[in-house]
């Protein structure tokens, strides 16, 4: 083989692995421990789109304006109330996963969302990856009033006593 060419041959293999090597998404720190948090529950992740939100948690961003509503569907199916977490800075994470309750409901798959603070797993969410209006799932697929055992409404007005202004 004539030295040029295989002097080219190595060039154009070492700039293909370069470009694998700095076009591949390393997962780390934070978005590493939603992963593996989203990994313990049994999804299998297809696809990471990283931190998609972060604000600092408040209690006027739980209710009284039209902007509280998407806080408050995203707390409504957690296990613990919002409020310890008052004053903190907050990131949201999304994955695309496999196996998750709700693929078999809508046939599409499933966006499970990670909320952090300070590092740790505080919360988490679910739904489909579909034009859909509505309300989000708990992590593992349950509605608000499976989640709490109470209906919307009762839930609602217990909600408004707690946070409203």
């Amino acid at each position: 083989m004539n030295h040029n060419v295989f002097k080219g041959l190595f060039i154009g293999m070492m700039l293909i692995l370069v470009c694998l090597i700095g076009c591949s998404k390393d997962v780390t720190g934070d978005e590493l421990t939603a992963s593996q948090f989203v990994k313990s529950h049994g999804y299998a992740v297809t696809e990471s789109s990283g931190p998609v939100h972060t604000y600092e948690l408040n209690k006027s961003k739980l209710y009284g304006s039209p902007e509280a509503t998407p806080y408050m569907q995203m707390w409504a199916v957690q296990a613990s109330e919002p409020d310890r977490y008052f004053g903190q800075q907050l990131t949201i994470y999304r994955f695309t996963v496999k196996n998750h309750p709700l693929e078999p409901i809508y046939k599409k798959r499933t966006h499970v969302y990670i909320m952090m603070s300070e590092g740790k797993v505080i919360g988490g969410y679910s739904f489909p990856d579909a034009d859909l209006a509505g309300a989000v799932y708990s992590l593992d697929g349950r509605t608000l009033e499976e989640v709490t055992g109470m209906s919307y409404a009762d839930w609602l007005e217990k909600w408004k006593r707690k946070y409203s202004e």
